[in-house]
């Protein structure tokens, strides 16, 4: 199982401006006429999965390379952590080496956008009458859109943010699983009912980063970037940390986390995730790629939709993951239709079907489900959960989530102010504090950026 992986990547100044002083447009066949060449293309992919993911993905190059022998090979290869691979593809930029397809992780988005070293994908969907606009939960697609209204990049892995609950332990509580909490103010009574219970703690969460923050702000309908979470016509300018949903969610997190309720595993996912399978914690707030290792038996534990933090129309959950980039100076037009030919193999809908089967991830095509694997694996209740919660998390603007290239390097900031939150600072100044160095670190950037 392949869980959610999040940087701390400290994007600086100077960095963004390395890469940025190279950009110019990506153009489709910039380096050479299709119509010379020859043989077999070769495609150089740098990606970042490890584990049980990583075995699935070089099966399903291979099975790609099969399929396309003569025509395509790809060169697939590990490039480390996300952060590792930004940082490579820095100096790739530099140094005109680029990869022909970059795998990245949701929150480089903007960062990569800002490069302008890729060709967006809907320049080549719109010119293919076979591909499906429509094959992805209306989530994914807002979340990958380019300024037109089409996709950047090709989602891949797609995850999101559930609630797990130890049905042992709730039972010992008095509380029924099968009925589970829908707010964060009932999870909240829960861990606390199930603490005083047990002995157990109520409740965790992931605390690697300020995803959980950002999460919850998209369940009570709140943008965590302004202005509207960069969707619009402006780049984002500053974070917004303080509104009464935040301050209130947080307070109540603080409370748990004070008076011993909730597990605070810091920056140690695994060891959250470990304490949860093992029974020591009857609630888990984290991501649906943790469900095979949260759960071996697939029988201990109840997945649940993410509680909101208001009744807000438009709440809902920010996906997370990763996409796939096709470069564009340095790649002709060649390589390019060749790297598009890879990338829509790896979303159709049986390449997907296995994928999340293998992984834990989730489907990003909304056929997958009608396949013979897509079926198996939907066939477990708590897979549908989450299937269904992607499927019908509203395309708003909260629920997109924001989009920046500093969005790594804020999230150190914030996580770092919820942490003195978590240890009884006020929340309110603590946020604050927290919003106004967000607002120099993204200044910082979107000067370097031009």
């Amino acid at each position: 199982m392949s869980t959610r992986t999040r940087t701390r990547l400290a994007l600086t100044a100077a960095g963004v401006v390395a890469l940025l002083a190279t950009s110019g447009c990506a153009a489709s066949g910039s380096d050479a006429d299709p119509a010379t060449a020859s043989g077999p293309v070769t495609l150089t992919f740098w990606h970042e999965m490890t584990g049980p993911a990583a075995t699935e993905l070089d099966a399903l190059v291979a099975q790609f390379n099969t399929q396309e022998s003569g025509k395509i090979t790809v060169d697939s290869s590990f490039q480390g952590t996300y952060a590792d691979a930004q940082t490579k593809y820095t100096a790739s930029v530099q140094s005109g080496t680029t990869p022909d397809v970059l795998m990245m992780n949701d929150i480089s988005t903007g960062f990569m956008v800002d490069s302008k070293k890729t060709v967006p994908i809907s320049s080549f969907t719109d010119a293919d009458p076979s591909f499906q606009d429509d094959s992805f939960p209306p989530i994914v697609s807002a979340y990958y859109a380019d300024a037109s209204g089409g996709l950047a990049a090709m989602p891949f892995a797609v995850s999101q943010p559930v609630l797990y609950l130890d049905r042992a332990l709730v039972d010992r509580a008095g509380l029924d699983a099968d009925a589970p909490p829908t707010s964060l103010a009932d999870v909240a009574s829960w861990a606390e009912k199930i603490h005083a219970a047990t002995g157990a703690y109520g409740m965790t969460m992931n605390m690697s980063d300020s995803w959980m923050l950002e999460e919850m702000s998209a369940s009570g309908g709140e943008n965590f970037c302004t202005p509207d979470n960069g969707r619009g016509a402006d780049r984002v300018t500053g974070l917004q940390l303080t509104s009464p949903t935040q301050v209130s969610f947080m307070g109540r997190l603080q409370q748990l986390f004070q008076d011993g309720t909730a597990l605070n595993p810091g920056t140690d996912n695994a060891s959250m995730v470990s304490a949860f399978a093992s029974g020591k914690v009857g609630m888990m707030l984290t991501s649906t790629g943790a469900y095979t290792t949260a759960d071996p038996t697939k029988a201990a534990s109840k997945v649940a939709a993410f509680p909101t933090t208001s009744d807000a129309s438009d709440a809902g959950v920010v996906i997370g993951g990763n996409a796939l980039w096709i470069s564009g100076d340095g790649h002709s037009a060649t390589q390019q239709q060749a790297a598009y030919e890879f990338v829509t193999f790896l979303h159709s809908a049986e390449v997907q079907a296995a994928w999340a089967s293998a992984t834990g991830y989730l489907a990003s095509n909304t056929a997958a489900a009608a396949t013979t694997t897509g079926a198996q694996w939907l066939s477990d209740p708590n897979v549908t959960t989450m299937a269904d919660q992607l499927a019908n998390t509203p395309a708003s603007i909260a629920s997109a989530g924001c989009r920046t290239g500093a969005f790594p390097t804020v999230r150190a900031t914030v996580i770092g102010a919820f942490g003195l939150v978590v240890e009884g600072a006020d929340v309110t100044a603590t946020m604050s504090d927290a919003e106004s160095k967000a607002a120099d670190q993204i200044s910082a950037y979107n000067t370097a950026a031009g």
